[in-house]
C-alpha cells in the first residue's frame, strides 16, 4: 500500500512539473483532463465520459484524434465541441465541461443546472474557479499548475481525492483545508 502512495505521489509529481518548453499547451491540458477523471469521483458510476470543449474546436479535434482508441480511466471518452449560441440542453450532457477561451453566460441558473447534472467545470482562467468553477489553469515559473474550488466541487456532489488535492492550490475549503491562493 506504502509502494502504490509512493508511485501515486512521484507519478503526479512529475506530471505537474511538466515545463512548457518540452511540451505543447494542449498537450499538457490534455493529460491534465485525463487524470482528472482519475481523481474527481462523481455521484454515480460512469460508464464512458463525455468531454465538452467550449469554444475551441481545434482542440476538441486534437482531443478526439489523440483518444479515439484510449480511455479515459478505463472507460471510453466521447469528446464534443461546442460554441456560443449552443443549446444549453447541449452542456448537460457532459461529463466535463472545459471553456477554452469565452465562456457562455455563466449566470446563477446555468450554474446551478450544471451542478445538478453533476458537470466538471473547467477553466484555462482560474478566476473562473470564484464564480461557480471548479478547476482552473494558471501559469507559474513557466510551468501549468491548476486551483480548486472544493465548495463549488461539492456544490456538484463531485469529490476531489486528497491526492488530487496535495497538488492543487485549494479555495473555498471545507473541512480541516486551509485555503492557499
Amino acid at each position: 500500500m506504502k509502494a502504490r502512495k509512493a508511485f501515486t505521489a512521484v507519478f503526479f509529481s512529475l506530471f505537474c512539473a511538466v515545463s512548457l518548453l518540452a511540451v505543447s499547451e494542449e498537450s499538457i491540458k490534455a493529460a491534465y483532463l485525463e487524470r482528472f477523471t482519475m481523481f474527481i469521483q462523481w455521484p454515480e458510476p460512469i460508464e464512458s465520459y463525455t468531454v465538452c470543449i467550449y469554444n475551441d474546436n481545434l482542440f476538441a479535434k486534437s482531443l478526439q484524434k489523440s483518444y479515439s482508441s484510449r480511455l479515459f480511466n478505463n472507460r471510453p471518452l466521447k469528446v464534443i465541441s461546442l460554441n456560443v449560441g449552443d443549446p444549453l440542453n447541449e452542456m448537460m450532457k457532459c461529463n466535463i465541461l472545459y471553456f477554452r477561451g469565452s465562456k457562455p453566460n455563466q449566470n446563477e441558473n446555468v450554474l446551478s443546472l450544471l451542478r445538478k447534472n453533476n458537470v466538471l467545470l473547467i477553466s484555462d482562467d482560474d478566476r473562473d474557479t470564484r464564480q461557480g468553477g471548479m478547476i482552473g489553469f494558471y501559469l507559474e515559473n513557466n510551468m501549468f499548475r491548476f486551483v480548486i474550488n472544493q465548495r463549488n466541487l461539492e456544490n456538484a456532489r463531485l469529490n476531489a481525492s486528497y491526492k488530487l488535492l496535495n497538488f492543487a492550490t485549494v479555495i473555498e475549503p471545507t473541512g480541516s483545508q486551509n485555503a492557499s491562493k
